[in-house]
């Protein structure tokens, strides 16, 4: 019988109890009516072209994160709302050098929400606390940067905010893959940490979400999104990098049955939240086993899969390289 990984069921429920605080103090998300003072839209839009997801463009742009809206400045109009962690955790990078990314500085933070790896991410700071280095560890609250308005954008003073983003790490050997693939002259200052290895999910659902049923408890959540398409993976190398850093979405294999695919379930997103080891079928390379259309109508712009003219379901070109990154 194949069934979840369970050990980690038996903690007691205070083991479980994640406990989130939004990253400055701009607390409007939690106001009725507070989006508009919470959002910082783009130039000409309203605030829900700050919020994630397809907001962009008519829908086309898909947005990982959410923009924050700065509250406080100083006398020269400069933003100075602290910045602080959204929960306990280690940090993973640090990045201080404006122009070396669309991040601007940023900093991310690794932790480990029942048993899911987690990364937090906070972007176009003016400036990032003093001393602050990769795997030094960060309590919940703990002030970390400034919100600012960094980046390879242009973004205006008067658009300042804190570009925040709930994310996964694709594939631990994303510099190795990323290397040929660069221009000539091109650099990959970020290694692992490059926002292309990263991929978001809803920050403001996670917000809600805890604080309406708390303790939030993050595997379950997860395991509860709904599941948008399925990839047969062949299982040349197994498990795949992600599925070593996600052990918690992956089921038991066949015993002693060889495994020869998994079937990976995936949000529209792109975030996987289940995956089973198969020995009855072998496919030559990865392949759309099947899709829910209404869950991929949640996310449109994001178009991972889609149908040919046969009406099979095929990857895009976007949907092809997440896949290419995840099997490398």
């Amino acid at each position: 019988m194949l069934r979840r990984n369970i050990f980690l069921w038996f903690l007691p429920a205070a083991a479980w109890a994640l406990d989130l605080t939004l990253p400055t103090a701009n607390d409007g998300l939690f106001s009725p009516g507070g989006e508009a003072r919470f959002f910082q839209g783009t130039a000409g839009k309203d605030w829900r072209s700050g919020q994630y997801g397809c907001v962009r463009s008519e829908g086309r742009q898909y947005h990982e994160g959410v923009d924050i809206r700065c509250l406080q400045r100083d006398r020269r109009g400069e933003p100075n709302d602290p910045v602080i962690a959204v929960a306990g955790g280690e940090i993973a990078h640090v990045s201080r050098v404006a122009g070396q990314s669309n991040y601007g500085r940023y900093i991310l933070v690794r932790h480990d929400w029942n048993d899911v790896e987690v990364f937090t991410l906070y972007s176009h700071l003016r400036d990032i606390a003093a001393g602050l280095r990769a795997g030094q560890p960060v309590k919940r609250g703990q002030p970390i940067a400034t919100l600012g308005y960094s980046g390879t954008q242009n973004i205006p003073r008067e658009r300042a905010h804190l570009h925040f983003e709930v994310c996964f790490q694709i594939n631990r050997n994303f510099a190795a893959w990323f290397a040929p693939r660069m221009a000539k002259g091109d650099r990959n200052d970020h290694g692992s940490f490059n926002g292309i290895n990263l991929q978001g999910i809803d920050p403001t659902a996670v917000f809600l979400a805890a604080r309406r049923h708390p303790p939030m408890n993050f595997r379950e959540y997860m395991e509860a999104q709904p599941v948008a398409f399925t990839v047969l993976f062949p299982a040349r190398r197994a498990p795949l990098s992600w599925m070593r850093a996600q052990t918690w979405c992956i089921v038991n294999g066949p015993e002693p049955a060889p495994v020869t695919a998994y079937e990976v379930w995936f949000m529209a997103e792109g975030v996987a939240t289940y995956a089973r080891p198969l020995w009855d079928v072998s496919p030559a390379r990865w392949t759309v086993a099947g899709a829910n259309e209404i869950a991929l109508k949640t996310l449109a712009g994001r178009a991972l899969v889609t149908r040919n003219t046969s009406g099979d379901w095929t990857f895009t070109q976007r949907g092809a390289e997440l896949m290419e990154m995840l099997d490398y």
